[in-house]
């Protein structure tokens, strides 16, 4: 089987992950079988998805973020991986139910799509090419699940705020731990984001120019983040403020990469 393949099996995994979701939505299941059903299936869908990656990068013989396609994968891998890693450490039952089918379509998407062309690669292969990708990549991969977070937080507000509460008002975290996990995401990934930033201006001096547009892209997305750290730093942006800008940056973020991506073409 080609690495493809295993992508395919992956994402049948975050389909089932995302139809337990709505399963648990239904019934307002917040813990119990059903959660332990779901994480498993995310579980076994990064681990293939990881396998697919790693085969990937050994076909290429280097990192596998040499288009839009392995770019979106990688993306998609570095959420989840966040997940594992904060949803047991703050108890947060219900986050992979929002993020299994944020994972879903940026997954599928990349399969669907025609974006898995050869794309050439630097004049001249260097370890600094490859931890500046990495390093941004996984740093776009803790930003996609502060957009996750989000979501929640402007779904709980709703909740509180209505006159029909549904289940979700009892499934879904305080507002104010949602807020706090958003805001630590932010810190992760904005500080990644300025390491693959200078890791980039490395890179830049040994292999060469990059394209200007995902240079301006890079720059924007750097500053944008930039800029929603230190509001949330100096407490200006908040609760809901902080909710919107952190969804608004990832689509942003995700958006103008398409773009700059087929500008450079």
């Amino acid at each position: 089987m080609t690495e493809r393949h295993y992508l395919w099996f992956a994402l049948a995994f975050y389909a089932a992950a995302t139809a337990l979701t709505a399963r648990r939505l239904q019934r307002g299941f917040a813990a119990g079988t059903l959660h332990h059903v779901n994480v498993a299936l995310v579980v076994a869908g990064f681990l293939v998805h990881t396998l697919g990656l790693f085969l990937r990068g050994q076909h290429l013989n280097r990192c596998p973020l040499t288009n839009l396609f392995e770019v979106q994968m990688f993306i998609a891998w570095s959420l989840v991986l966040f997940y594992l890693v904060i949803g047991p450490s703050y108890r947060v039952s219900f986050l992979g139910a929002f993020t299994a089918p944020v994972v879903l379509a940026v997954v599928l998407t990349a399969l669907v799509a025609p974006i898995d062309v050869l794309a050439k690669v630097p004049k001249k292969h260097s370890a600094w090419v490859e931890f500046h990708a990495a390093i941004g990549i996984v740093a776009c991969g803790a930003l996609a699940l502060a957009c996750v977070v989000g979501l929640m937080y402007l779904v709980q507000e709703r909740q509180l705020k209505s006159h029909h509460p549904g289940r979700l008002l009892l499934l879904l975290p305080p507002v104010d731990q949602l807020d706090v996990i958003g805001f630590r995401l932010l810190v992760v990934g904005f500080a990644l984001l300025t390491v693959g930033m200078i890791g980039g201006a490395v890179s830049h001096r040994v292999v060469g120019a990059w394209p200007w547009p995902k240079t301006v892209w890079a720059v924007a997305v750097w500053c944008l983040y930039g800029v929603l750290f230190g509001g949330r730093a100096m407490d200006a942006w908040r609760g809901r403020k902080a909710a919107c800008g952190a969804i608004t940056a990832f689509v942003f973020t995700l958006a103008a990469f398409w773009g700059a991506t087929w500008l450079s073409k």
